[in-house]
């Protein structure tokens, strides 16, 4: 008992901060936009955006380690390779956000600009995009589509399913649209697959870890 409890605990701390984040992004991006200012975003949006993804997909970790530790033991064998997947999601965007908030950012003022444009983390190309693309196009894609056959397919969990599953999809579509250079395919996509659908798929899953099968 004590343990599922702590179980459910992280899980709603951390499906918590990622909403919370994700609210706070929604947030900035909509003043930013409010304003008429361009998009790649100027500082201080390009910080704040920095910060805010980096928390997000740290704090993602913790919540799918709390999905896993939930999940009946014959379903963890797709938790635990959705959890490897988030992993692998969080050091390369934590490296590009990290990068973008020391050396990008710092490096104007030091006179140090030369071969910047290659790690402008929302310009193309750029290998700090294409990274990003790697993390959120196959890696979150591929945590997703994984993810989505743990949960049975009934009530609850069989909304939580269809929406890891399309937003695995989508994803992977993103990806796509870099590979054949269209910039237009990732916009279209991006709201859904990295924006609405995770925070819908993340309020619900707080929502199945508080249900008494899961303490």
């Amino acid at each position: 008992m004590r343990k599922r409890t702590s179980v459910a605990s992280v899980g709603m701390w951390a499906g918590g901060g990622y909403a919370a984040l994700s609210l706070v992004y929604l947030v900035v991006l909509t003043v930013m936009m409010v304003r008429g200012l361009p998009f790649p975003p100027q500082e201080p949006f390009t910080t704040t955006f920095h910060a805010i993804m980096m928390l997000a997909v740290l704090v993602m970790v913790p919540l799918w380690c709390a999905v896993h530790l939930a999940t009946p033991a014959d379903k963890q064998v797709f938790t635990l390779i959705s959890l490897a997947f988030v992993v692998m999601l969080a050091v390369v965007v934590c490296a590009n956000r990290f990068v973008g908030l020391t050396m990008v950012r710092q490096s104007p003022g030091l006179g140090r600009t030369a071969g910047l444009e290659w790690f402008q983390p929302y310009g193309w190309p750029s290998l700090t995009f294409a990274f990003e693309m790697l993390g959120w196009g196959v890696f979150f894609s591929l945590a997703c589509l994984f993810l989505a056959p743990a949960f049975r397919v009934r009530g609850l969990e069989r909304g939580i399913s269809v929406i890891f599953a399309t937003v695995g999809v989508l994803s992977l579509g993103g990806a796509l649209g870099l590979f054949v250079n269209s910039t237009a395919v990732m916009g279209a996509i991006a709201p859904l697959a990295w924006g609405l659908g995770p925070a819908v798929a993340v309020v619900l899953v707080m929502a199945w870890l508080r249900t008494p099968a899961r303490r």
